[in-house]
């Protein structure tokens, strides 16, 4: 046979055999898009309310009515779904209220009406969907908005489309999904501000069951300026990346890192003697991992560089981590949380919700969960201010639940805090412009700092002042001293008797 022969005979059955590809990825796509995992607590709070799918041969259209129910996001906590020993026992007979009652709202009754989107997603079918290479598909998705909401978006980006929402559907079941917003330099609001909007790109992968996801946003930044040219405000590259895997089927605790950086932040107005606030290298950093069932979540915060008033403030930090949390009971706990909304007029079903969540409660706090400041601090060329505390529960029993008092009685808290140099003089230079105004704010933060050292409160070495405190069976302490401190016998004496 002529290799002729033979290439016409592979085009007549790629022409035959693509289109049949096609159309069975197509009723695939239809059967997975029509329809939305309710038991996934990711689309939970979705309801699609209308739904119409034309489906052809190398192409469909999705026409959806979206519900969004907000309220639902976050447990209402009415008095009804309180624990029995923090509701009011007021007395009250049977079938009577008190005035308060009577005052108070119904916050049981929904008043968040639920947020309806209309979305068109057009789906190119697989197998070469377009131009992207290999997939089951491809779908474009657009927002169907109101008239005025077009117009004042069209006011922004003009004839540009102002996001684009792309997903590519894998054979195996997972995808990606992208939005992008392009950069625009324009003019806004009444007075004609200046905007110079440098356009985003975010980026979602996900497997089949939404168990793993990545993502990626990145965005040059923007920048505002007064059409006076008195303000003006900047915001320079942002990034964000991480990873995450969710712990289990029917929750929301997932684990992985993360970060986000914002390059710098500036805010000036020219027309104030307030020179304005400059940030660089803003970080955030997210780390969450399990081990023995035991969840622990770190998080740091910090600036690399602030400037005020043309005055150099240093760094700050800011890091806190919860500690070994029990995952199964924390999960489940958020679980039913979420449900006592639900529940609100099953009175049986919210008491017995509520001895699930005690249940919940006392098995996470068997395992000694801790809430730690890892590190505070604000450090300069002339000075830093570190503090660091830990805050956790101990030897608490379930019937501790009963009686919210001898629960705050087993809390116990520890932590350190120091000054060093100069650091509150450089703080009070550069949020006060006023000379009169820096000196009354040394004068006042110096006093107080004299009477916390005579009354044992401050330890002073050298150029640091420090202090340990705790909390610890209903009683604070700072450096071994009951804070605040009690009268002496002397003030008690000098105090005015009431005569009869």
């Amino acid at each position: 046979m002529k290799k002729s022969s033979i290439a016409l005979v592979v085009v007549a059955a790629l022409a035959v055999a693509y289109p049949a590809a096609s159309w069975m990825t197509g009723k695939r796509l239809e059967e997975k898009l029509s329809k939305m995992e309710k038991k996934d607590v990711l689309f939970s709070n979705f309801k699609v309310v209308k739904q119409s799918y034309t489906r052809g041969i190398f192409s469909s259209k999705q026409e959806s009515t979206i519900e969004l129910d907000a309220g639902g996001m976050s447990p209402v906590l009415t008095p009804s779904a309180l624990p029995h020993s923090l509701q009011d026992t007021a007395a009250t007979t049977p079938g009577q209220e008190s005035a308060e009652a009577k005052a108070e709202p119904d916050i049981s009754s929904p008043v968040r009406k639920p947020l309806q989107i209309q979305v068109i997603n057009y789906i190119q079918h697989g197998p070469v969907p377009g131009i992207l290479g290999v997939a089951a598909g491809k779908i474009e998705t657009e927002l169907v908005l109101d008239a005025s909401t077009l117009a004042e978006i069209k006011k922004v980006f003009g004839d540009k489309k102002f996001v684009e929402i792309r997903t590519l559907l894998n054979y195996g079941g997972g995808g990606s999904f992208a939005i992008t917003s392009p950069a625009v330099k324009t003019s806004v609001g009444v007075n004609q501000d200046k905007l110079d909007w440098k356009g985003l790109r975010f980026e979602i992968g996900f497997d089949a069951a939404y168990k793993k996801l990545n993502f990626n946003f990145n965005s040059p930044g923007l920048e505002v300026n007064a059409a006076n040219g008195g303000i003006s405000a900047k915001v320079g590259e942002i990034k964000m990346q991480g990873d995450a895997e969710r712990v289990y089927p029917d929750g929301f605790i997932y684990l992985g890192t993360s970060k986000a950086t914002i390059s710098s932040f500036s805010f000036t107005n020219a027309q104030a003697q307030n020179k304005g606030v400059n940030l660089k290298d803003i970080s955030l950093e997210s780390n969450t991992s399990l081990k023995n069932d035991l969840l622990n979540a770190g998080l740091k915060f910090g600036i690399a560089n602030i400037m005020m008033n043309d005055t150099n403030i240093g760094n700050f930090h800011y890091d806190y981590s919860l500690q070994r949390l029990h995952a199964p009971s924390v999960n489940q706990f958020f679980v039913l949380l979420r449900e006592m909304d639900r529940l609100q007029q099953d009175a049986a079903a919210v008491v017995e919700t509520q001895k699930k969540l005690k249940e919940l409660g006392v098995e996470i706090l068997k395992h000694d969960p801790v809430v730690a400041l890892d590190r505070l601090s604000l450090t300069s060329k002339n000075g830093e201010f570190k503090a660091a505390a830990k805050f956790g529960f101990v030897g608490v029993q379930a019937e501790d639940f009963e009686v919210p008092t001898a629960l705050l009685s087993k809390m116990e808290v520890s932590g350190q805090a120091s000054l060093t140099g100069n650091l509150a003089d450089d703080f009070i230079d550069a949020s006060q412009t006023d000379p009169e105004a820096r000196a009354m704010m040394r004068s006042l933060f110096y006093s107080q700092i004299d009477t916390w050292e005579t009354q044992g409160y401050i330890k002073r070495d050298n150029k640091v002042s420090s202090a340990d405190f705790s909390w610890k069976l209903g009683q604070m302490l700072v450096n071994g001293k009951p804070f605040p401190p009690t009268p002496t016998v002397g003030a008690a004496e000098a105090a005015p008797v009431e005569r009869k």
